[in-house]
């Protein structure tokens, strides 16, 4: 893995491999869903785990692109409606060598152009780094496009990861029923139904 050095911060962020500008992956955590309706389907959790991810350094990220397209906005809605407050937040982030307003405009032209890539290729796509990384972003873009039956085929990060997660759940709920199962006290017909899980 490549040594990220902290003089060089803050990185490249590339999206859709295309090179955003300075301080484009710096997402202030302010404001995203405090009254907000968290059992809403699209919503504040998809803004905070888009926020999560999207100032990695090093590492191939993504997003749906419509859930994306929503997180952006919200960037954007944030970035318009509470802009003395976020300008107050990069104040006390303390970024190196930059002013508060510097920071906020980068972001705020980053989000235009991620918001008009991610409309115009169908996909969001991320990464900080260096030109190595933008190659290594590119080639999982190139790979998640190819059909699945392809043997190059490899599912973009946010659907890797969620296949992975639900593996993971599926295993531990499997392990519950065993053991209840084992556990005694479940009628026999259904404690063999349960045991071939």
């Amino acid at each position: 893995m490549l040594d990220y050095d902290q003089k060089d911060f803050p990185w490249t962020f590339y999206f859709n491999g295309m090179p955003m500008p300075k301080w484009g992956a710096q997402w202030p955590w302010f404001g995203a869903g405090e009254h907000a309706n968290w059992d809403a389907e699209i919503g504040p959790r998809d803004y905070y785990i888009v926020r999560c991810k999207i100032d990695h350094a090093g590492s191939v990220e993504s997003a749906s692109p419509h859930v994306f397209l929503y997180a952006v906005q919200e960037l954007l809605c944030l970035l318009v409606t509470e802009r003395d407050g976020v300008l107050e937040l990069i104040r006390s982030a303390n970024y190196p060598q930059a002013e508060p307003q510097e920071v906020y405009n980068g972001l705020m032209e980053a989000a235009f152009e991620m918001r008009a890539l991610t409309q115009r290729d169908g996909v969001a796509f991320w990464t900080s780094g260096y030109q190595s990384d933008q190659m290594r972003l590119m080639e999982a873009m190139r790979r998640a496009a190819l059909p699945p039956n392809d043997p190059g085929f490899v599912a973009a990060p946010h659907v890797k990861k969620r296949q992975a997660e639900l593996q993971r759940v599926w295993k531990q709920q499997i392990k519950i029923l065993h053991a209840a199962a084992s556990a005694g006290g479940v009628p026999n017909e259904l404690r063999e139904r349960l045991l071939k899980l």
